[in-house]
């Protein structure tokens, strides 16, 4: 029997221990939900949190005098006596367990305002509402040939990765059509995107004029650098979230000073190593009028001095600019401190000769053309790398009667009175081969033929020149029926089917059709150098007119998209941009637009 008393007794004192136990247990769990409560005050102000902060430090006072009170019964055979056996066990208990599920309460709250802040934050740092010009950017297709222009490409490498207050934070790479500039610009591009160094590629494009890019070049190049910073995209977000407008102006001093100068002075230092920003072909970007804001931004000579300067903007930023050396242009950009010159046509002419080489002994390999034949070519182009690709084109091509060998002394054998004309008698070359004529004998067609041929030619091409943005076969076909003239009545693929040396566009139905170098521009809107060729686009671009009138007169209908109400906002309409490319053809868009 006394074992049994005493058995019963150590069970008791054993219990009461693991009771202790527990109590203690309990009085850290306290301590951590304590501690938790008064770490940050900032909990205490985020008024989803308040509810549940309250029941926990109710709770906590509530478990505070339990164990309070319980401590204060010091003898330890009245805790044991007191023993409520199970009312101080299960006290103990559910204290804890109310903790417990006022804490996982706590958790899933934050969760859930985590996935609110998140979701808010997505909509914050949403940009895709400001203007960006589409298809602008870095054209890898456009990179020079490896291991071609090493020196001016190591030339440009090391003045982008210079250090220093006195470094230069503007290069300018001008030279005549055809030398060579853009391949050079988005080969850099390509070298520093490869590196995460690249900040934005911005490419102007004569073709493209309809798009306005004059107007959009830094809301795009702000975006792109915020695409690849978080704290520039922090910095990006906040600027426009109180100032809508500033989405979308197309007042490019804005642009400037409030989508890039600021919001990079908010996030300077985070970036470490050289950021390139690329402007390429600068000369297509309109008229004097419409680039003489950009030309004083980054020369510094806007007429407003509270405009901030290019030297503004962090130490590691540089700007590569290519163009044509046009007066605007050099007029701005001359003797500016910050900007350096370099000219294609310093290229030593050895050097240049070098490259064009490799370039047509790449393109014409396996033809059956010796090295002599490559210099030959090589001397002919003068530096002109267009001129080595359209005449690498034209013996590529096959012809009828002839071969490839025939061309290449075609080619060889023309002799322009000047230097700048070369490209020019390449053109003549290549569409009188085309057109299928031969001045001098007349042999391929009568005259009626010629004459039927030319006209059609300078039909065709009128139109595509003249056109505000580019158009594919289709677009264009539809609007021909249009013209006022009947013999215009014909499908653009008769002419430009066999121009795919010339134009981009020609073996599909569906990519707008454009010349591939703007130089092919030059020479057909050039009467003086140009005479059977020549296109007048002001002739083009009345007929263009009449016929967008009439398109819009036999296309345009009441609720074309079959809209179900017109009190709800395009955006809420679920489907619309599918109705709109199905039921507004491209020629129609373009007439009303244009």
């Amino acid at each position: 029997m006394a074992l049994g008393v005493l058995s019963c007794a150590a069970k008791m004192i054993l219990a009461q221990t693991d009771r202790d136990a527990a109590v203690l247990e309990l009085l850290e769990k306290l301590g951590q939900v304590y501690g938790f409560m008064t770490q940050d005050q900032i909990l205490g102000q985020i008024s989803s949190m308040r509810i549940i902060l309250g029941r926990i430090s109710q709770q906590t006072l509530e478990c505070a005098q339990f164990i309070k009170s319980y401590s204060e019964t010091k003898n330890f055979w009245k805790r044991l006596g007191k023993n409520v056996i199970s009312e101080t066990n299960d006290t103990i208990q559910q204290y804890s367990d109310v903790l417990d599920m006022l804490m996982q309460n706590f958790r899933d709250q934050v969760a859930r305002d985590v996935a609110i802040h998140v979701h808010r934050t997505g909509e914050i740092l949403d940009l895709s509402g400001m203007t960006y010009a589409a298809g602008a950017g870095l054209d890898t297709r456009k990179q020079c040939l490896q291991g071609t222009r090493t020196e001016i490409l190591s030339q440009i490498t090391e003045w982008v990765n210079s250090t220093g207050d006195n470094v230069p934070r503007v290069l300018w790479l001008s030279g005549p059509a055809g030398k060579g500039k853009s391949a050079i610009a988005h080969t850099i591009a390509k070298w520093f995107n490869d590196v995460g160094g690249l900040g934005s590629c911005y490419t102007f494009d004569r073709q493209r004029e309809a798009d306005r890019r004059h107007e959009k070049i830094f809301s795009t190049v702000a975006r792109d650098l915020a695409d690849r910073d978080p704290e520039m995209r922090w910095a990006l977000a906040d600027a426009v979230q109180t100032a809508n407008s500033l989405k979308n102006t197309a007042d490019i001093t804005q642009q400037w000073q409030k989508l890039l100068i600021e919001p990079l002075g908010k996030s300077s230092g985070s970036t470490a190593g050289p950021v390139v920003i690329v402007i390429d072909a600068l000369d297509e970007s309109g008229g004097v009028e419409t680039r003489i804001d950009l030309l004083r931004i980054l020369a510094g000579k806007h007429q407003n001095p509270a405009i901030p300067k290019i030297t503004n903007l962090p130490d590691n930023f540089r700007f590569i600019v290519t163009s044509r050396p046009l007066g605007d242009i050099n007029e701005e950009f001359h003797g500016v401190q910050y900007i350096r010159q370099m000219s294609m046509d310093d290229i030593p002419a050895a050097v240049a000769e070098r490259d064009i080489r490799a370039y047509v002994s790449n393109e014409l390999e396996g033809l059956g053309f010796q090295d002599r034949e490559f210099a030959v070519l090589a001397e002919k182009a003068d530096g002109l790398f267009e001129w080595a690709r359209l005449a690498c084109g034209y013996i590529k091509k096959s012809h009828a009667g002839l071969s490839r060998m025939d061309c290449y002394d075609a080619v060889v054998s023309r002799d322009p009175a000047e230097r700048s004309m070369l490209l020019h008698s390449m053109y003549d070359l290549i569409l009188t081969d085309i057109m299928h004529m031969d001045r001098s004998t007349n042999s391929q067609h009568s005259p009626k033929l010629r004459s039927t041929a030319l006209a059609r030619f300078r039909s065709v091409m009128g139109q595509i020149l003249g056109t505000a943005e580019p158009l594919p076969s289709a677009s264009l076909n539809a609007m021909r029926r249009h013209f006022p003239a009947r013999e215009d009545n014909f499908d653009v693929e008769l002419v430009v089917k066999s121009m795919g040396s010339l134009l981009s566009g020609t073996t599909s139905p569906d990519s707008p059709i454009r010349p591939l170098h703007a130089s092919f521009h030059d020479f057909l809107t050039d009467k003086q150098s140009n005479g059977e060729f020549f296109i007048d686009l002001s002739k083009a671009q009345h007929d263009l007119a009449l016929a967008s009138l009439r398109v819009m007169e036999h296309g345009l209908r009441f609720n074309i998209c079959d809209l179900k109400s017109s009190y709800l906002p395009n955006c809420e309409d679920p489907g619309l941009q599918e109705r709109i490319q199905k039921c507004i053809s491209l020629h129609l868009s373009y007439s009303c637009r244009f």
